[in-house]
């Protein structure tokens, strides 16, 4: 047992007296490398200290819009209301739309956009999603839809209904989006991809309210 401590000992201190002879062999190249971690340790750390900041003041700013949105006073909400308490969607997502609440921010304002008709605005601030709240990006993809869909593109509505039906299993409305997508081939006269959304509603969600509904689209459902 003392031979092995003594065994460990001795090769403690030959690795000892490797890396002091390494480093007075290579002193500056060593300095060096130091210098370099400890530069990156420190933008690092006050990277992520600036986005928790800029993540406190985003919900701040965030939840003063709410109200304004909720009441669909949708320009406002954009651009902020008359007495100055809100600075609007629009800053939030211009300053602040690396954090999750600028992020949360985006669908707010292509949800006002969309309200408004301005389907342009809306599209855009929706394709820039890119927070991970799962419901938000199942939010982005329909508002696409819909956004295509009030652009007369029934095919590429339906399309981005069925990308949003397949995104989760854990989304709710999944069977709401399928029906869109009925909807949508149905205008387009799309029979070949209507019928394989028709079944596949049938078979995912047979107890669906939407299978009936889907029914004045004047298709075979049982």
């Amino acid at each position: 047992m003392a031979k092995l401590r003594r065994d460990q000992e001795d090769k403690i201190m030959d690795y000892y007296y490797r890396f002091i002879e390494y480093y007075k062999e290579n002193k500056n190249k060593v300095w060096t490398i130091v210098t370099i971690i400890v530069v990156i340790g420190a933008v690092v750390f006050l990277y992520f200290k600036n986005l928790s900041e800029k993540q406190e003041t985003a919900t701040l700013e965030l939840s003063k819009v709410k109200p304004v949105y909720l009441s669909g006073a949708y320009d406002q909400a954009i651009s902020g209301d008359t007495l100055g308490i809100s600075q609007g969607l629009l800053y939030i997502v211009n300053e602040y739309g690396s954090t999750e609440s600028g992020e949360t921010a985006k669908i707010l304002l292509a949800n006002s956009y969309y309200y408004l008709r301005d389907f342009d605005s809306a599209e855009k601030y929706y394709k820039d999603y890119g927070g991970s709240n799962e419901i938000y990006q199942v939010t982005s993809i329909t508002g696409i839809g819909a956004v295509l869909e009030a652009k007369g593109d029934f095919k590429g509505a339906a399309g981005k209904y069925e990308e949003a039906a397949n995104f989760s299993k854990s989304i709710a409305n999944n069977d709401e989006y399928l029906y869109y997508a009925i909807r949508n081939y149905f205008i387009a006269k799309d029979n070949e991809n209507l019928k394989r959304v028709v079944d596949e509603l049938k078979k995912e969600y047979p107890k669906s309210k939407y299978i009936q509904q889907a029914a004045r689209f004047d298709f075979d459902i049982e």
